[in-house]
């Protein structure tokens, strides 16, 4: 039985224990099921001829049969695509045209999309026909399977909202090293559970809980959308001990009437990150609910676990990202590749086993952005005098006005601290005369608030030349599918008001 193999190694230590349960269809597999199933998988895709290394492009939800279609490919060693199904027909086919699938499986939400994209010479199948085939199938397979560490098993394209998406290679070997990171900073085991509600096309929706808990064997509950009342009934229900959420997640659930109803005494944990996690939000679980969230910071290309707040320190150190997880390196460097002292801001470089080899066709990007074993993230952050790290926003975000380094979220971090402003995003365009400048977009609780107040309070509070030229009160922040901001829309939406002037 092949060491990486944790299904196997479960099916055969605890049978009958309970994997995985989709609250959608209230099914349950165990860890047998999950071991059986796979084998059934296996011999299904062996008579289609898949061999090592081929690609199989999904388009689905998260499902009871996504996470069996996982065993069998990481034991046959195919890779998993995961497609966005929320993105438009043109984008999804590029990706399809990138990764060059000799498998299509979908679901039968998403039938109408499939007939658009340009499949004409891939092989095509059902989710619910691969379901029926290995929940009745008398055929398996029992051999042991070598499980290569190096061997690809996804590739997630990354959300393009700094340029064209790019396929990252995610390894047998990072799994490992991100599970062991993840176990060991929260002291997960067997006993542990979660509900996972995070997209399969994303590295969260997989890497976060998912993996980890198949690896100690522990319960992965699953829902198909988000819904924040349902999964606070869910949390409790089902004696929930940790839960990865959005900090645009989290503000959804605290508003909702069920808040305060639901006792989450088992809850240990709740993980955030994906974007700046407030203070105030860190404040507000404690106080209400007694229930720690423990800020962090990950990417597509490396873990994602990489650093992680301690929740003690959540509220000490409020705005960091805490501190390195195991079994990694990280390093701040200036523009020169040079290590930069503490409280100096830089580029964050991650070395370790967590780290991809690079992006799937795109050699010239991968030598761009990993140099003698170091990723260079693209992100700017600084460590204080007792190493915890703070980010200061995406190296792309960063503008230069008036030849000084302006970083977005320190200004968004001050529009967020005056009275009822609840979410503020900087964005920087081309200017005429400071050659970049600054565009703020705010929303308010108070209907009344004007932008000539928020530009009083800035000029008390944070230097002039870091004033965005523009500033827009808004309804509500645009967001992308996984409930990040979406940029792409607030330019649009910038555009859309410059040319009617």
């Amino acid at each position: 039985m092949e060491v990486l193999d944790w299904t196997a190694k479960w099916a055969d230590y605890t049978p009958e224990k309970i994997a995985i349960t989709s609250y959608d269809a209230n099914k349950s597999y165990t860890y047998s099921d999950l071991h059986r199933y796979a084998n059934r998988l296996i011999h299904k895709f062996t008579e289609l001829n898949l061999e090592e290394g081929d690609r199989i492009a999904v388009l689905a939800e998260h499902s009871l049969a996504y996470i069996v279609l996982f065993v069998a490919c990481q034991r046959m060693g195919l890779v998993i695509v995961p497609l966005n199904y929320r993105q438009p027909i043109r984008q999804i086919s590029k990706l399809i045209v990138d990764c060059t699938p000799s498998l299509f499986i979908c679901n039968n939400n998403h039938q109408e999309k499939a007939v658009q994209l340009p499949l004409q010479n891939i092989r095509k199948v059902s989710f619910e026909t691969l379901t029926h085939f290995f929940q009745n199938s008398t055929s398996s397979s029992e051999k042991t399977f070598q499980i290569k560490e190096d061997n690809p098993l996804f590739i997630f394209y990354t959300s393009g909202t700094t340029g064209t998406p790019k396929g990252v290679i995610y390894t047998n070997k990072m799994l490992f090293w991100n599970s062991l990171n993840t176990s060991m900073q929260l002291g997960i085991t067997f006993r542990d559970s979660t509900i996972n509600t995070l997209p399969p096309y994303h590295t969260s929706g997989w890497n976060v809980f998912v993996t980890p808990l198949l690896h100690k064997g522990a319960h992965i509950g699953m829902l198909e959308k988000f819904d924040a009342e349902k999964i606070l009934c869910l949390l409790e229900l089902c004696k929930t001990t940790l839960f990865m959420a959005l900090p645009t997640m989290l503000l959804m659930m605290q508003k909702t009437p069920v808040f305060k109803k639901v006792n989450l005494k088992k809850l240990r944990y709740i993980i955030s990150g994906g974007e700046k996690v407030p203070s105030e939000l860190v404040t507000f679980w404690k106080n209400e609910k007694n229930i720690y969230i423990r800020p962090g910071y990950g990417l597509t290309e490396a873990g994602p676990s990489i650093t992680s707040l301690h929740h003690k320190m959540a509220q000490l150190k409020p705005n960091s990202i805490g501190k390195p997880n195991f079994y990694l390196e990280v390093k701040i460097v200036n523009k020169n590749g040079e290590t930069v002292k503490p409280n100096v801001v830089g580029e964050l470089c991650i070395k370790g086993d967590i780290v991809t080899p690079g992006y799937w066709n795109n050699s010239v990007k991968t030598s761009n952005k990993i140099k003698k074993g170091w990723l260079f993230t693209g992100d700017f952050a600084y460590k204080d005098d007792e190493g915890f790290l703070y980010m200061k926003g995406r190296k792309n975000d960063m503008y230069i006005s008036g030849g000084e380094n302006i970083y977005p979220q320190e200004i968004e971090t001050q529009l967020e601290l005056i009275k009822d402003i609840k979410k503020a995003v900087v964005l920087s365009v081309k200017d005429e005369k400071w050659g970049e400048c600054g565009i703020a977009f705010v929303t308010s609780a108070n209907k009344d608030l004007s932008v000539t107040e928020i530009r009083e309070n800035l000029k008390t509070n944070l230097v002039a030349f870091k004033h965005p030229k523009y500033l827009f009160i808004l309804d509500k922040i645009p967001l992308t599918s996984l409930g990040k901001v979406s940029r792409k829309k607030l330019y649009h939406y910038f555009n859309t008001l410059k040319s009617q002037q």
